[in-house]
């Protein structure tokens, strides 16, 4: 125990008591201290006005203000303020100011925090916190009042915050602004919630604008701690009172601005903040005159400054809250009372009952709720809305296509045809049968994803309608409506008994119609769908029929007639509703039957087709079919751990976990409605068929993914890869167990997914989703066993136990119906209704025992959740444990704050937070927690991880920020399990054993080997901070070390990452050695050649990477490493490319126990580094490019090694890219001046003016020499290859010599090259890179590939050395000692890419990708010729990628020889449905200077500038076979309207914004002209912005630019890949331009 002065501070104890009657102000009504503030008497003007208000108009008032997005925010309020702003510090939605302000006359500056809602709503992360707990400190320093602006959802508690020590970012700044020596005010500026608003609530004064909110958290969230109790998020904001005036009456806050955001003067904000900060200092002036005790207080303070004591230091050391260190920073008296006072309003807040005081209420009904009701409204509206206008299938190609099909079948059914004409067209009967069942289930599905999460119940919904259509064709359609606005007028104004009726019946929203005044600014169409919409509701709902209502009201016959059938039981009410509605509103609304209109296809909708007699009964099949699929998709997704087990256990789904999946939806659905009288086999046998027809339909995989996406969003907690298993599970697992069960196909249940989408890192986040579905069961299964309850706790650790404070318990201060319930049933029980259990006693450890105060948490009530009764517990503790000198042990399991408690709950986590501050400063005594179990939210992020603290967790802890009860994106376990924090600096001081669970670690280590132990116990640590010391013992991380030389072992079965022509080399090489294959391929890679040849060959296998770009697919290392494991490789083939040259990658390989086939990852970071490279090769004597070869610090230097090395010169900065920092210093006379120019330019661009100097090379030759090095040391040099032929630095052609390399410089190169791979210890195949000097006749080493070459079959082809066969080998322990081979003839290579040549009107040269479908592809075998092709007729060329689609490499006796194999056999390649360069290369090889082998690396760019381009152009679109005739305007026209269409002009990425970050493009009823851009196309990387005028007919230009176009469809979401000739766009041509 430390040894301090042992009296006690008298302030600290006298706190409590001061509390309860302080009050910053003599009196309650703040307007008459404060200016700008409303008055009492308005204040209670507004009560009365919420007190009558029902939960709607409630909602409307408070809640919905705040969430307009056009409501200014912080930053914007500041900038009206109109004063001079000294300084600003922003970061996102972080933004600090200091300000000058006018107090009286006098100038003074004011600090100034705020949440910026422009910027992420003004969702803080840990960044903003710690910034916000830097500036507040940083204004105390300088004795700046501080002003804390509220305005925030909530802290982001998603998983990037949370594995960034959220909690603790925002307990740090709770105890920053709680500490700081200077007056603070809070103001509510909107939104404030939950952990994002308590620390800056956390002031002398706290106030609030007249529109703000102020809550524990959204009543949003806290419906769903709610639902039991049937209670609506709008019922629990009224319940919990978030307004202002209800916080101000309940002494939430002090007082209310009467300004709100868009006033057009700020001037009462601006008043209220200058009073406010005086009355704050007025107040404390009289404080300390009146209380001489803080004197003594502060004589305490500056002694422990003057002589801190070892243990107050060794915690501050270790802590994120700093004590000042220099005098001149050091607080006065009074910094130290506003602290004080601070604290005291703080603690005036928390109130408290004792369980004498309370009074029960045994039989207190809890009011019935509405939230079913308003659940079950919304959903039926929804539908109801869609019945009023449903989809027209004109719109949606699938569905027309579908539609038309059937419509002609049907024509045909009775058609005679013969057994020839049956066999070509089909037997009639049987086709319309077929396309009958394809329109349902593709109009099934469009309806599904069109309803989304609300399509179970509409589907159901849509049954009912159909089996009772008769009842239900008496529902209004908008047609019905004559004119709404006279209707409305009509209703409003009405006053017979019946209308009052019926408008009492109209919902909130629906009562807003009659305001006639505001309608003015609506369009009759929404006017009317809201109308109908509230009226079908109530035309549903019971009979309207109330004689006396109607007395005197003529009735009509059909109504009468139906008065005297009378209603049957269960009968459907709408006729008859339908007809009193005609009666008694006869002049405004059609009667039912009298509009027969006949239906033409442009209006067809698909009601219009599934009501259609033959197609009725068979839908409604359908629709029963995709409620049982939903049902099962609800089921899986519930039981996603079943399916976690079995994929890390073999990767397979049993079949009896399908058809208990099957079963138990089954059993669900048939007892709904919807499936009348059918049995469970019936319905178990229906759902069979449709399964194994819809897993072979074209729109499976579309429609799966689409569900995939927005489930994603209704299930926000899960992992999105568990979504692609579910989807995987439905589009292959299932139908393919159903087709076991007819015996059409063996089922094997394998999880494989072959369309993952546009998930980045897919596999090692579906790992870590499994691993978290496993947690999250074993931790379950803990908590179930109840071990770890307060009495288990202080049985295991402690004696002589005393409770105290027993008596204290939660007030619940709104009276929330939720809260009472439970405090009832612990009265009753015996359990103590409080989150706390608090007392003394003798805390037993290893090395005796210690008195001590004890905390801990209540899980009996409410799951331990901090209200604050447990707050006031805490702070009596901690006094009379500073009275008595001891420390205090806590044990935290909480759900966090008491959100029932409403606002008040926020105050105690400031209010602990504060106390546990000056207990340690104050007292020199340690506060000691363990949080365990769940321990979250507010406790989590105040009290537990406080900055103070000697924080620790068992094992096995969940510490989010926030639970997902209330935070909806998914957290994984890396983020909030504490043995992965354990490690994350800042989040602990150690992990602790778990004293109740002994088989815990050993359960979570079986889900994750790599998982962090403890090492350990409570009682050690305990013992080791009683005696002083503060640093833990680290946690046990497994630690398996693998020597490289260890994985050298022959190859069986490999991965292979690569794609294209590389993959198809690679899994040649690999087959024919008989090694097994895996291969892992992007989304759009897995239909390619490759995945062909590997699917081919049984016991190889073939996984998808997920994802278009490089970025989401083959650049994941963690995917990588993940999808090996699984697949049981022992080793890996990087390829080219991608991560092929990465040592990290290499590494993580080789620490998996998987052979990485390349060199040491030592060899990879010294040739891979240029400038380790660099000075490796000048170590051992090989030249490099003439230079500085380092940072050049001064013009004059540089003039100096410029006159050594030869001018011209390349100027260059070291962190220089994009063309910026790089200057050609021709002579002498310029080296000064551009060494200026390009030392302020790289410092300018790059924030770093370093520069270097290298010998600028004007005619240069690209040469690379091939080697092989074994594991043995023995290296062979296998050839030397030009690659000079090149544009922008990419090869398009290679060959096996040099036409101008003198025979001396190429024995120099090989030698080099062994040279280098001997210094490295280089293992496998590498290439070195050289610069030919032509005009110094000089060779410069240049780079070394550490990796396999495109251009490697060149040196193949003359050496018949097969250099991949040699890697395997090489990784596999073997020697290349005797490898024999000797060079003959001459090879070159040619690079087929897909592309074509475009020329401006400058006639600049460019080059456009042209991804596509491969019509046609003949690539002749031959001898002397290798092919590495992923071309191939019906294979697509991606978009996402590079655009070389073909290898070809020829061998002839010599260079001409070659030269004229090549282009002969050139001439028999066909390769159509895309453009390639293959005429401009037969082009290159025709042409006299390559002939004449005389020129350099800039020969293609100069041979294009003397083509004929056109005629090149021409070459290329004629030699692609495309189509090249222009479209029509008349083509496009959607048939039977004047409305055209925009077809995606060619394969690419859809986007329909320049940037995530700015807005659309266009949106629809924006109205265009040709100039605008529609959207933009991304084809291998290079973006293409799209307007009208881009698009050619015959006749030049195919929409017209004399008009001006609506747009009326967007037919794609943005990042989708699309297909030419893809629907884009709908627009409606309106006027033209002239007109206009």
């Amino acid at each position: 125990m430390p040894q301090t002065e042992q009296s006690v501070d008298k302030l600290y104890g006298l706190a409590e008591n001061l509390a309860q009657d302080f009050s910053l102000f003599p009196r309650r009504d703040t307007s008459l201290f404060l200016k700008g503030v409303l008055s009492e008497r308005h204040i209670e003007a507004q009560l009365e006005a919420l007190r009558t208000m029902d939960v709607d108009q409630y909602i409307e008032r408070t809640v919905k203000p705040v969430e307009e997005t056009t409501r200014p925010g912080a930053r914007e309020i500041i900038a009206q303020f109109n004063r001079r702003i000294v300084r600003e510090i922003e970061d996102g939605p972080m933004y600090a100011a200091e300000i000058e302000l006018d107090f009286g006359g006098e100038l003074r500056n004011v600090g100034f925090i705020a949440q910026d809602r422009s910027v992420a709503s003004g969702a803080w992360g840990p960044q903003h916190h710690e910034l916000a707990a830097q500036c507040a400190s940083h204004f105390a320093i300088r004795s700046l009042p501080i002003v804390n602006m509220i305005d925030t959802p909530g802290a982001d508690g998603g998983e990037e915050a949370n594995s960034g020590n959220q909690a603790h970012s925002i307990s740090r700044l709770i105890a920053e602004l709680c500490n700081v020596d200077v007056p603070t005010i809070g103001i509510v500026l909107g939104q404030g919630y939950s952990g994002g608003a308590i620390p800056l609530a956390a002031s002398n004064l706290l106030l609030s604008l007249r529109t703000g909110v102020f809550n524990t958290i959204h009543p949003r969230s806290l419906v769903n701690l709610t639902q039991r109790f049937n209670l609506s998020w709008q019922e629990c904001a009224k319940f919990v009172g978030v307004s202002p005036f209800e916080l101000y009456a309940q002494g939430n806050i002090d007082g209310i601005v009467d300004y709100e955001p868009g006033d057009p003067s700020t001037q009462n904000l601006i008043d209220v903040i200058v009073s406010g900060i005086s009355a704050i200092e007025n107040s404390t002036k009289q404080f300390v005159a009146e209380h001489p005790e803080i004197l003594e207080h502060y004589h305490r303070n500056i002694n422990r400054y003057l002589n801190l004591s070892e243990s107050l230091a060794a915690v501050h050391a270790s802590s994120t809250l700093k004590l000042r260190t220099s005098p001149s920073e050091y607080p006065n008296v009074f910094g130290v009372a506003f602290r004080y006072l601070r604290y005291l309003g703080l603690r005036r807040r928390i109130r408290t009952t004792t369980t004498n005081q309370y009074g029960r209420l045994a039989n207190r009904d809890i009011p019935p709720g509405e939230l079913a009701e308003r659940v079950h409204r919304e959903r039926r509206a929804a539908f109801l809305g869609w019945l009023q206008d449903p989809d027209l299938i004109i719109y949606d190609d699938v569905l027309s296509k579908s539609w038309k099909n059937f419509a002609d079948k049907r024509l045909h059914v009775g058609d005679e045809r013969g057994r020839i004409a049956q066999l070509i067209f089909g037997e009639p009967q049987k086709n319309y049968e077929d396309a009958r069942r394809d329109l349902c289930l593709v109009t099934g599905l469009h309806l599904y994803n069109r309803w989304k999460a609300g399509a179970k119940d509409n589907l159901g919904a849509l049954v009912a309608y159909l089996e009772h259509i008769e009842d239900n064709q008496f529902l209004l359609r908008p047609a019905d409506i004559r004119d709404v606005r006279n209707l409305l007028t009509a209703l409003d104004g009405a006053d017979t008994p019946f209308i009052n009726a019926l408008k009492a019946r109209f919902s909130y929203e629906g009562k807003k119609l009659f305001d006639i005044e505001a309608n003015n600014g609506k369009s009759d169409g929404f006017l009317v769908n809201q109308l109908v919409s509230e009226l079908n509701l109530i035309l549903e709902g019971p009979s309207l029929y109330d004689e006396a209502l109607l007395e005197g009201q003529g009735l009509s016959t059909m109504t009468t007639d139906l008065l005297r059938d009378g209603l049957a039981d269960g009968a459907s009410a709408v006729p008859l509703n339908r007809r009193l509605l005609e009666d008694t509103l006869w002049s405004h609304v059609e009667r039912q039957g009298q509009r027969q209109d006949a239906i033409v296809d442009q209006d067809r909708t698909i009601l219009d087709v599934v009501l259609e007699d033959d197609v009725r009964e068979h839908f409604i099949n359908e629709c029963r079919n995709l409620v049982v699929f939903a049902t099962a998709y609800e089921n899986l997704v519930d039981d996603l751990v079943s399916v976690a087990r079995q994929a890390n256990d073999s990767h397979t789904l049993s079949e009896t976990f399908l058809a208990g999946l099957v079963d138990s939806a089954v059993t669900a659905v048939q007892l709904t409605p919807g499936f009348g009288d059918l049995s469970e086999q019936q319905i178990r046998d229906s759902f069979a068929e449709w399964v194994t027809t819809f897993g072979s339909h074209s729109r499976c995989a579309p429609f799966l993914k689409s569900v995939e996406e927005w489930m994603r969003v209704v299930h926000k907690d899960k992992s999105d890869t568990l979504f692609v298993i579910v989807s995987f599970i439905f589009e292959r697992v299932l139908p393919e167990y159903y087709g076991s069960l007819q015996g059409a196909r063996r089922y094997e249940g394998k999880i494989n997914p072959v369309r993952i989408g546009r998930r980045k890192d897919f596999w090692n986040r579906l790992t870590i989703a499994y691993r978290d579905l496993l947690f999250n069961e074993v931790l379950n299964r803990e908590k179930k066993m109840k071990r770890s309850g307060w009495q288990d706790i202080l049985g295991r650790y402690v004696d002589n136990f005393e409770e105290h404070y027993a008596e204290l318990m939660t007030a619940d201060p709104v009276d929330f119906p939720a809260l009472r319930p439970s405090i009832e049933k612990a009265l009753s029980t015996g359990v103590t209704p409080c989150g706390l259990i608090t007392g003394f006693g003798d805390f037993r450890t290893d090395n005796g025992s210690y008195r001590a105060g004890i905390v801990v948490s209540n899980l009996d009530f409410q799951v331990g959740c901090i209200d604050n009764a447990s707050c006031e517990k805490f702070c009596k503790l901690l006094v009379e444990c500073a009275n008595l000198r001891l420390p205090v042990i806590c044990f935290v399991s909480s759900g966090g704050m008491q959100t029932k408690e409403g606002a008040a709950a926020l105050f105690s986590m400031a209010v602990i937070n504060d106390r546990i501050t000056r207990f340690v400063r104050d007292n020199d005594l340690p506060v000691i927690m363990f949080g365990y179990g769940d321990c979250m939210g507010g406790a989590q992020a105040s009290f537990v991880t406080h900055p103070l603290a000697q924080t620790y967790y068992f094992s096995g802890t969940k510490m989010p920020f926030a639970g997902q009860a209330v935070i909806e994106s998914n957290l994984p376990f890396t983020c909030q399990l504490s043995n992965y924090l354990s490690v994350k600096p800042g989040a602990m001081n150690g992990l602790v054993i778990h004293p109740f669970a002994d088989d815990l670690d050993e359960a979570l280590r079986e889900v994750d080997p790599a998982l962090p132990l403890p090492t350990e116990t409570v009682e050690q640590v305990v013992d080791r901070i009683m005696q002083g010391s503060l640093t833990a013992d680290a946690p046990v991380v497994p630690a398996d070390v693998v020597a490289e030389a260890d994985l050298i072992r022959p190859v069986r079965r490999t991965l292979i990452h690569a794609r294209g022509c590389t993959a198809v080399k690679l899994v040649r090489k690999a087959q024919e050695h008989g090694y097994e294959v895996v291969l892992v391929q992007s989304d759009p890679d897995m239909d390619s050649v490759p995945t062909d040849m590997v699917q081919a060959r049984p016991g190889d296998s073939v996984v998808s990477l997920g994802g278009n770009t490089s970025d989401e697919s083959y650049l994941n290392a963690a995917s990588v490493l993940a999808v090996a494991e699984a697949e049981g490789v022992d080793s890996l083939h990087p390829g080219i490319g991608f991560l092929s040259e990465d040592p990290n990658f290499a590494k993580l390989m080789r620490d998996h126990r998987i052979n990485f086939i390349g060199p040491p990852v030592s060899s990879m970071e010294t040739m891979g580094n240029k400038s380790n490279a660099i000075n490796t090769t000048i170590n051992i004597g090989v030249p490099v490019v003439p230079g500085s070869h380092g940072i050049v610090s001064s013009s004059e230097r540089a003039a100096e090694i410029a006159e050594e090395i030869g001018y011209p010169v390349l100027l260059k900065a070291v962190h220089g890219g994009g063309g910026k920092g790089i200057q050609v210093v021709e002579r002498e006379g310029q080296i000064h001046s551009l060494f200026q120019q390009v030392t302020t330019e790289a410092r300018s661009a790059f924030g770093n003016g370093d520069v270097y100097i290298e010998k600028f090379v004007t005619s240069l030759r690209h040469i690379e020499v091939q080697i092989l090095r074994d594991t043995h040391g023995t290296t062979q040099v296998l050839g030397l290859r030009d690659c000079s032929v090149q544009r922008n630095n990419q090869k398009l052609m290679e060959e096996s010599g040099s036409t101008m390399l003198p025979a001396e410089l190429r024995q120099q190169v090989f030698d080099y090259a062994l040279k280098i791979a001997d210094a490295v210890s280089y293992v496998g195949a590498g290439t070195v890179e050289f610069i030919y000097d032509v005009p110094s006749n000089a060779v410069y080493f240049m780079e070394m590939n550490t990796r396999l070459q495109v251009e490697h079959p060149v040196t193949e082809m003359v050496t018949d050395v097969d250099i991949v066969k040699h890697q395997f080998e090489i990784a596999s322990g073997g020697s290349i000692a005797d490898l024999d081979f000797e060079e003959s003839g001459y090879a070159l290579e040619v690079r087929i890419n897909a592309e074509r040549i475009q020329q401006d009107a400058e006639g600049n040269v460019s080059f456009v990708p042209t991804p596509g479908l491969i019509t046609r592809c003949e690539l002749p075998g031959q001898a002397d010729v290798d092919v590495m092709s992923m071309a191939a007729t019906g294979k697509s060329v991606s978009p996402f990628y590079d655009s070389l689609v073909a290898q070809i490499i020829v061998k002839g006796e010599d260079r001409a020889d070659t030269t004229r194999k090549m282009i002969a056999y050139l001439d028999n390649v066909k390769i159509e449905g895309i453009c390639t360069n293959i005429p401009l290369i037969k082009r290159i090889l025709a042409d006299e200077q390559f002939t004449g082998g005389e020129y350099d690396t800039g020969y293609l760019p100069a041979f294009l500038a003397r083509t004929d381009i056109p005629a090149l152009i021409a070459e290329i679109e004629a030699a692609s076979g495309m189509n090249a005739k222009g479209m029509d305007l008349e083509q496009l026209r959607i048939e039977g309207s004047d409305e055209i269409k925009v077809l995606s002009p060619s394969t690419g990425v859809f986007y329909t914004t320049p940037s995530p970050s700015e807005p659309d493009y266009v949106a629809v009823n924006d109205v265009i002209s040709t100039e605008d851009v529609l959207f933009q196309m991304e084809a291998m990387k290079m973006f293409t912005p799209i307007t009208l005028k881009s698009f050619s007919g015959e006749g030049g230009e195919l929409y017209p630019s004399d008009t001006q176009y609506q747009v009326t469809r967007i037919n794609n979401v943005s990042g989708q890949q699309v297909n030419e000739g893809d629907l884009l766009f709908v627009l409606k041509p309106i006027r033209s331009v002239e007109a206009a």
